[in-house]
């Protein structure tokens, strides 16, 4: 890790768990700062000699937690000591962020009001489902609109929504989990399915919709899942993106999700099971024990995680580093990592063939062209490998970076 990415782990602490590293006193009330201690309080060794405060920005974009970064620097009084120029680009990102936000709270308010008065039942995944457990939700980064109806009520939904002035999004024919929207500017995800594999975590995500909690965020009413329901769309989530990009910001969702309801009585009650159900729970500890090694995470009644290999926990946190949020970081590079994790999972001629029948235009038209498809996608990945040698990226490193993914993902039992 450079100094800057453990400074950024630092930070992270700092905005979620200040009490931990003593910034707020005890018996206050949450986030009061202690009592005549202002900006400047915390020790000058706190900021690492050498640490390069653009750099440190520019890994909090990459990362897409530069709120959450933000509120690490006031947290710890260090607000006046970065460079003119950084604290502004950095205040700026923090205020698009803050727009982006009240921008996706109202577009949501619309959704759920909209829902509700036709009465179809729905759920928000991730987004806010996510934020209601941070120390400061509008310091989480928003990105689509993910929620999923009942499968009986989807027609339903996706009429009303055209009905209402919802532009449909880019929807291939072959992808059947979502029909995606737009409308003034937000991107709007209507889900029938949750799952993306085999592992059998539809049903957990049905039981949060049947058992749907209502909740409240600022001026948001909107409806989540139940606790064990709303854990597993974010373990699997994080899961999900493991193979393909996983950033901070995903850890840090489960992280404050473990925080605020994922006990030990929790996980022997009910996740432990569902867990071990969905073949996730080995990569639960992992992530839970990295969170409490790395970002602050308390250990007191969370102890279900002990067993995890620290070295694991530290392959995990370097993984999330290296890539990036949704895998930013790696770029066209990055397509040649997945693409090669994804045959040695699927097999070669297995993953040319369904990539081939889902990017290929004429294939959909004309679909006599099928037994062609691996050939057409043997080409696109060619393509892909060239431009990425153009825009000076080492393919070397791109299948050293996938081997050692598929490592860890075989490490964490997840293939």
């Amino acid at each position: 890790m450079t100094i800057e990415q453990e400074f950024l782990l630092k930070l992270i602490k700092y905005s979620q768990f200040p009490e931990a590293v003593g910034l707020d006193a005890p018996g206050t009330d949450e986030g009061a700062p202690v009592p005549d201690a202002g900006p400047g309080h915390i020790e000058e060794s706190i900021v690492p000699d050498g640490l390069d405060w653009e750099k440190l920005y520019r890994e909090a974009l990459t990362q897409s937690i530069p709120g959450i970064a933000g509120a690490g620097i006031d947290a710890a009084g260090l607000r006046d000591r970065m460079p003119v120029e950084v604290g502004k680009k950095w205040k700026d990102a923090e205020d698009r962020q803050l727009v982006n936000y009240i921008r996706y709270m109202r577009a949501q308010d619309e959704l759920t009001s909209l829902m509700r008065e036709k009465g179809i039942p729905f759920i928000v995944l991730k987004g806010l489902a996510a934020a209601i457990n941070y120390r400061d939700p509008s310091k989480r980064a928003m990105g689509d609109i993910d929620f999923i109806v009942p499968q009986d009520r989807f027609e339903d939904a996706k009429n009303l929504m055209i009905g209402e002035g919802y532009e449909p999004g880019n929807n291939s024919e072959d992808y059947t989990r979502h029909f995606a929207f737009n409308k003034d500017g937000v991107h709007f995800e209507l889900h029938h399915h949750f799952s993306h594999e085999d592992r059998d975590v539809e049903r957990f995500v049905t039981g949060g919709l049947e058992n749907s909690r209502r909740v409240k965020i600022d001026s948001a009413d909107f409806s989540m899942a139940d606790k064990l329901g709303n854990g597993i769309i974010l373990l699997d989530h994080m899961k999900q993106h493991l193979k393909s990009g996983l950033g901070l910001r995903q850890a840090i969702d489960w992280m404050m999700y473990v925080s605020r309801e994922l006990d030990d009585s929790l996980w022997a009650e009910a996740f432990e099971a569902a867990a071990i159900e969905i073949r996730l729970d080995k990569f639960a500890r992992v992530a839970t024990r990295m969170c409490q090694l790395y970002l602050g995470l308390r250990e007191d009644n969370i102890s279900w995680c002990s067993s995890a290999d620290p070295s694991l926990c530290l392959e995990l946190l370097e993984n999330l580093l290296v890539s990036g949020n949704f895998g930013r970081r790696n770029g066209d590079g990055g397509k040649v990592e997945s693409v090669r994790a994804a045959m040695r999972r699927e097999g070669v001629f297995r993953r040319l063939q369904s990539a081939g029948e889902a990017n290929w235009q004429a294939y959909r038209r004309h679909k006599w062209l099928k037994p062609f498809a691996w050939i057409y996608q043997s080409g696109r990945y060619v393509k892909q490998g060239l431009r990425a040698r153009k825009n000076g990226a080492d393919l070397k490193d791109d299948f050293k970076r996938a081997g050692d993914r598929h490592k860890l993902l075989k490490d964490l039992e997840i293939i």
